[in-house]
């Protein structure tokens, strides 16, 4: 009988620049996050305001491919003046930070792992973070070497926020800081900007540990489920498709270090995790529905009860069909 597949998600440098995009850290680890005040209610703007901002953020968004300041510039200058654009032009910029954000993070990414920097931001967030938060002004207040205080100034002005894990610092896109523009943009990119901020600010997983509770986990599956569903056509569609691909393999099958099945010495699989299967029950108290995720719990569960809730073949079968056919 073949187990379900292994999920190889390791914290270490190359699988820290894919999480910083994908799945974030794992809870337990301190992010620098930045505060972002609550926006005002979006004001009425003429076609010239909205074609005026919506052209100007574009000369800075294209300058930063090759100045990567000038992407520091398009996000100052579109938090001070996205409330004077229209609300297609502002969602269109927002989505533009987005894809420029991630497309620079990589790169970014690569200045903070040497061994020089990774110790400054350790030492100072060993001296104050632990008592007060890792931010921005704890570390500043005890790095001293210029070059660090340069990286981590560049860190806060692309709009990132720094998580620790394992002993590593890196930076990760900051969703929550997004929410800033959700009053001036479509519903369907605000609402997918609070999904993605809800896995930022309390990522699932941790050294390939799911580290929220299987509650949570298949509330945030079902979340997913539901953005698919109501904005099918939205630009962000397929981004939130994928993320939800990656939970529903761990809803049905766990991670590498929280397993759904308990394993054998061997490697084989047996009984399932009691806590998870009472997430299962308790995810049903309001029926399945129109949930694809939720009726294939409702299947999963008939199976374990008729096998004594132990993995086996005609359990195996359903689930990689239901992978395999998402």
């Amino acid at each position: 009988m073949k187990n379900p597949p292994k999920l190889s998600i390791k914290i270490k440098r190359n699988a820290l620049l894919g999480l910083a995009i994908v799945v974030g850290a794992g809870a337990g680890t301190a992010a620098i996050a930045q505060s972002a005040s609550a926006a005002p209610a979006a004001a009425v703007v003429t076609s010239e305001q909205s074609l005026g901002v919506y052209n100007q953020f574009q000369k800075y968004l294209k300058n930063s491919a090759k100045t990567p300041y000038s992407l520091i510039q398009a996000r100052n200058y579109l938090l001070n003046h996205i409330k004077r654009a229209d609300s297609w032009r502002a969602t269109v910029m927002v989505l533009q930070l987005e894809n420029a954000q991630k497309a620079r993070l990589n790169v970014f990414s690569e200045k903070l792992f040497p061994e020089k920097v990774q110790k400054a931001i350790d030492a100072a967030y060993r001296k104050g973070g632990q008592q007060t938060g890792l931010t921005y002004s704890s570390l500043l207040k005890y790095i001293t070497d210029d070059s660090v205080r340069a990286l981590l100034t560049e860190s806060y002005g692309y709009g990132y926020k720094l998580e620790t894990s394992e002993g590593m610092y890196y930076p990760v896109m900051h969703y929550e800081g997004f929410k800033f523009f959700k009053p001036y943009i479509g519903k369907d990119i605000a609402a997918y900007i609070d999904l993605m901020a809800a896995d930022t600010n309390k990522p699932a997983l941790n050294d390939a540990a799911i580290v929220i509770s299987w509650d949570e986990l298949i509330n945030r599956t079902l979340a997913l489920e539901s953005y698919v569903k109501e904005y099918p056509k939205s630009n962000r569609t397929g981004a939130v498709k994928d993320k939800l691909k990656l939970m529903e393999t761990f809803v049905f099958y766990g991670s590498n270090n929280t397993p759904a099945y308990e394993y054998l010495a061997k490697g084989e699989l047996t009984t399932i995790d009691p806590e998870l299967k009472q997430a299962y029950e308790k995810a049903l108290q309001s029926g399945a529905g129109d949930s694809r995720v939720l009726k294939t719990i409702q299947s999963v569960l008939g199976m374990l009860d008729a096998s004594g809730d132990k993995w086996n073949g005609n359990i195996e079968k359903f689930l990689r069909d239901f992978i395999q056919n998402d």
